[in-house]
């Protein structure tokens, strides 16, 4: 069996790609290499995930020349998600070289780009556009670049880049190799190659499509909000030994991953926030059958191989139907028999007949399993799932550990602040506002209003003669003399109104108003009410 030794790689690079997991070269790495450090031009006809990233960011690390100041590779891909993960690749590949790279595309900080670039990375990989606007700006130099590899050129060609493709491939030196991967040939392509590339030699890859065969295919018809419930349903029915659940994207990996676990299901994420050692570390114990189920998007899945994988189940139908072959041909590998299920909901049902005429094969309708045959397996499958166990730790809250040894709070005590215990007897509660109790009995609206003390003078004098205002529409501020201005009788000539009770402060007792020996009808009213003459 071929090793990557084998290929020519030197040792720090083979350090490298050990340290990221691969073991053994892919198809396309095996043809591939060689004729690279070989300085050939290259046309490679060949699926996304065939380890396209490594047949070609091996030998260019160990053919272009760390810190000259100059860049001397260019990787264009039609999307920013790949040229981040791309760029992500060979910096890991390059981990004990002193190459630099950076990643430019669109809707990124252009001033961080350009930042970057004034550093002369040796490998730029980016989006057609924005390096075509780096070139423009002059940050972008390619007087010294050797290699240009041009990445899905065929989704360039869909996507409308091929046009600002031509014009990057015109300011680049004439001298270069040039790598052309693509998954299809389309005539634009091919004339931009015979254009362009000087005896490009062709390796084409077989097609996964042509061992679908070898793969039992199913799907189930869901409702998008039972998706989970359905997804545990068949866990329990098949209890695979090891199975791949593929997502569209990194929140719905974290939410299903998240499920399975709280179900007491051995399984772990796998996408591309999750840090490289982390990641690198779950396919380690995946491959070592440590758990279960890895739930996973397609860019994050990439690179692993797994010759005995059980069981496929799309939770989600891709969109793009390559993505669907990839995602299947992971099973049924070294001549097994694989098996794959897709959870299909109605916004699915399109895109999984499109999926179906791509790999000229119909995808069996399944039912799905009924209360009675899930009951008949639980106890088989709580056995199948302590045998490789994964505890459920929920999120661990720094805080949780100050609230339990915290004392119970008192009624009306202020919430001390989050993840600090503050003693009771720091802070008294202050009690709480009461209106009067007669203030409902009589029919007058009254509220009660603390005295201010910012100025000691002004409030005792304030204090101790409040004025009377009318009820003022909607506000609520006033004295607790105030009253509803539809029971405002008219003032007798030289009367005065009595003063209504008040309840008391706590904070500060003040001396009540005397009450006039003259009394308005509001008092005698008043009076009549409690009982006084």
């Amino acid at each position: 069996m071929t090793q990557f030794k084998d290929l020519g790689i030197e040792a720090p690079i083979l350090t490298a790609i050990d340290e990221m997991g691969f073991e053994t070269p892919t198809e396309v790495q095996i043809k591939a290499v060689p004729k690279i450090l070989n300085n050939e031009d290259l046309i490679i006809i060949s699926k996304t995930g065939s380890g396209k990233t490594a047949a070609f960011g091996m030998p260019i690390l160990q053919l272009t020349t760390p810190d000259i100041g100059a860049t001397q590779a260019l990787i264009l891909t039609p999307t920013r998600e790949l040229a981040i993960q791309v760029d992500h690749d060979i910096m890991q590949m390059a981990k004990h070289l002193s190459h630099k790279t950076t990643a430019i595309y669109g809707q990124h900080n252009i001033n961080v780009e350009i930042k970057a670039l004034s550093k002369f990375p040796e490998i730029v990989t980016g989006t057609p556009g924005r390096v075509y606007d780096h070139i423009q700006r002059g940050q972008l130099k390619l007087d010294k670049v050797k290699f240009l590899v041009i990445d899905e050129a065929d989704r360039m060609l869909d996507m409308g880049f091929i046009d600002q493709v031509v014009r990057i491939i015109k300011k680049l030196p004439k001298d270069r190799v040039t790598l052309l991967f693509s998954a299809t040939m389309p005539e634009e392509v091919r004339r931009m190659c015979k254009a362009y590339m000087k005896s490009p030699s062709t390796i084409e890859i077989e097609s996964e499509t042509k061992t679908v065969d070898l793969i039992e295919q199913s799907y189930y018809r869901v409702e998008r909000n039972e998706k989970r419930t359905q997804l545990d349903r068949l866990l329990i029915m098949n209890r695979p030994d090891s199975c791949m659940i593929f997502c569209n994207t990194r929140h719905a990996v974290d939410q299903v991953q998240s499920f399975l676990q709280r179900q007491g299901y051995a399984s772990m994420a796998l996408h591309g926030e999750i840090p490289q050692s982390k990641r690198q570390s779950t396919i380690e114990k995946f491959k070592k059958s440590d758990f279960h189920l890895l739930v996973a998007t397609d860019v994050a899945a990439r690179g692993i191989h797994i010759d005995d994988l059980s069981l496929v189940i799309n939770y989600d139908v891709p969109e793009d139907k390559d993505s669907y072959v990839h995602r299947i041909g992971r099973t049924g590998r070294a001549g097994n028999t694989g098996r794959a299920i897709s959870l299909v909901t109605g916004e699915d049902v399109m895109t999984l007949y499109e999926i179906e005429e791509h790999i000229n094969a119909m995808i069996s309708e399944a039912d799905l399993p009924t209360d009675a045959e899930v009951n008949a397996q639980k106890d088989a499958s709580a056995i199948w799932k302590k045998t490789k166990s994964v505890p459920f730790s929920p999120p661990q809250d720094p805080t949780a550990k100050a609230r339990s040894s915290r004392p119970p709070r008192r009624s009306g005590a202020e919430r001390p602040t989050q993840g600090k215990t503050r003693p009771q007897s720091e802070k008294k509660p202050e009690p709480k506002k009461s209106r009067p109790a007669d203030s409902r009995e009589t029919g007058f609206r009254y509220e009660t209003r603390e005295p201010s003390f910012e100025n000691p003078k002004k409030a005792t004098h304030e204090n101790a003669h409040p004025k009377k205002k009318p009820y003022a529409g909607s506000s609520r501020q006033g004295n607790p003399n105030q009253y509803h201005p539809h029971h405002q009788e008219p003032k007798a000539k030289g009367a005065s109104p009595a003063a209504a009770p008040s309840a008391p402060v706590p904070q500060k007792t003040q001396t009540a108003a005397p009450v006039p020996k003259e009394k308005s009808l509001l008092a005698k009213i008043a009076g009549r009410l409690f009982g006084k003459k």
